[in-house]
């Protein structure tokens, strides 16, 4: 911290106009969202006494970028990342020596900031027992980098396969991610779900094929605008590249899907008789506007959100997704939905500023497709033999509301076992609440219950 060099007469001079303490924002810093997020914030400063600052997420694979705009003086700083649709404001609070601030990005959250020393550094590497385990243990299997062609969308996507030790040909599975930019692994929250998973259901003599999604990590292709039935046909392509490998049994090749991929797996299921059979991990059984709004809610509250401020949430998203779903042109949703925000921030039922985050967040190709989507009459096609799994502590896709809609729209289908595991949380941890600031905290990456209900289930087909 700057100290202040004065005499005393210039001291009883200035005491009325600067502070007793000073606290440039040049320094490294690290705080967490809604207590869930993790961000390191480095600040520097130019020669010309200019201030820059990069962020990093530790929990989301170090994701790195640097702010566009920054104004940052002697005990304030505030910068803004376009890309994000995202600014943080804050101010120094010598008293808990941390900068007190906001982050807004469609909403807004509390992000204190503290001083990222060595200890604080260290404290952030997490432990990931199975993660860890896999690195020093002997396999059973072997693990190749390969690469596959969308012939549709004229893109290369990259992945690994695992082929279990012995003679094939092998049962298999191609794993979906869920929504955001995930690479093979799925990495979230540092956790490397679909490398578990590959893992455990390898050394059961299951082979596995994951990739990165489009446009992400080594895979070709642009994400931003790609939607779910783009990322279906990407599926699609990694199950008709396991055709040609001589390595698989085509009578047991099959699908799981996580979250989002729980609705691409029928969706390539519906359209392709020849794939055997598919798993539904967290996948939507009801129409997703309705999903989003009672995943609002459920998360508003695990946040410690009141009553009143959830309601206001669902009031302006309900509306908004009822604007979505009008079935009018993209130019006039977004003049009405740019309207709808601006109203509701003047209603005071949106934070000030917070609307031109959200207009961003809707705008978004893929979640203009994805709102409108009911998964019901896909899967009311599906015939393949389908394993549905969801975490009873799931506030991201609730288990009930979901697995009711599947038990209804798949009852043609004798083949499908529906089950609700205990303890678990959308990314199939044993949990205590289930809200998503738990994912990083905990260590485990997945539930041994989860892993062998579907290795079990999938060599029984």
């Amino acid at each position: 911290m700057k100290k202040f060099l004065v005499t005393c007469s210039t001291l009883l001079a200035m005491s009325a106009s600067l502070p007793a303490f000073a606290e440039d924002p040049a320094g490294d810093w690290t705080g967490l969202i809604e207590g869930a997020i993790r961000l390191n914030i480095y600040v520097t400063k130019t020669q010309s006494g200019q201030h820059e600052v990069t962020v990093i997420s530790p929990d989301q694979g170090n994701f790195t970028i640097k702010a566009d705009k920054v104004e940052a003086g002697e005990n304030f700083m505030r910068f803004s990342i376009a890309k994000l649709n995202c600014n943080y404001e804050a101010k120094w609070d010598e008293t808990q020596k941390a900068w007190l601030g906001t982050w807004t990005q469609g909403q807004q959250a509390k992000l204190k900031l503290t001083r990222l020393d060595a200890k604080a550094l260290a404290a952030q590497v997490k432990k990931r027992p199975q993660e860890e385990a896999i690195a020093k243990s002997p396999h059973n299997y072997s693990s190749t980098d390969v690469s596959f062609q969308n012939a549709k969308a004229n893109i290369s996507l990259a992945g690994t396969l695992m082929l279990p030790q012995g003679k094939g040909p092998f049962p298999a599975v191609v794993l979906v991610h869920g929504s955001g930019p995930n690479d093979r692994d799925e990495t979230i929250f540092d956790h490397k779900i679909f490398l578990v998973l590959a893992d455990h259901l390898s050394k059961q003599g299951i082979a596995v094929l994951r990739y990165d999604k489009r446009g992400i990590a080594a895979s070709k292709g642009d994400y931003k605008s790609a939607t779910t039935f783009d990322f279906a046909d990407d599926a699609q392509a990694a199950v008709d590249y396991l055709r040609t490998r001589s390595e698989i049994n085509q009578d047991k090749l099959g699908m799981i899907g996580h979250s989002e991929g729980g609705l691409i797996a029928p969706m390539v299921a519906a359209n392709d008789p020849k794939l055997k059979f598919i798993v539904l991990m967290a996948g939507p059984g009801v129409r997703i506007d309705a999903l989003m709004l009672e995943q609002g809610r459920l998360l508003g509250l695990a946040n410690g959100e009141s009553q009143t401020e959830v309601e206001k949430a669902q009031k302006v998203s309900r509306e908004a997704y009822a604007i979505m779903n009008s079935g009018a042109d993209d130019k006039t949703i977004s003049e009405r939905l740019k309207a709808h925000l601006d109203q509701a921030e003047k209603n005071g039922d949106l934070v000030k500023g917070a609307g031109a985050g959200q207009l961003s967040t809707l705008a978004r190709p893929w979640f203009r497709a994805f709102i409108k989507y009911d998964p019901a009459p896909t899967l009311a096609k599906v015939t393949q033999a389908t394993l549905v799994l969801n975490g009873e502590l799931d506030l991201q896709v609730p288990a009930k509301m979901n697995l009711d809609g599947i038990r209804a729209s798949m009852k043609a289908n004798k083949n499908v076992v529906i089950k609700e595991l205990p303890k678990l949380n959308h990314l199939f941890q044993t949990a205590t609440t289930g809200s998503p600031a738990e994912y990083g905290k905990i260590e485990e990456t997945l539930s041994p219950v989860a892993l062998d209900a579907m290795s079990g289930w999938i060599l029984q087909q």
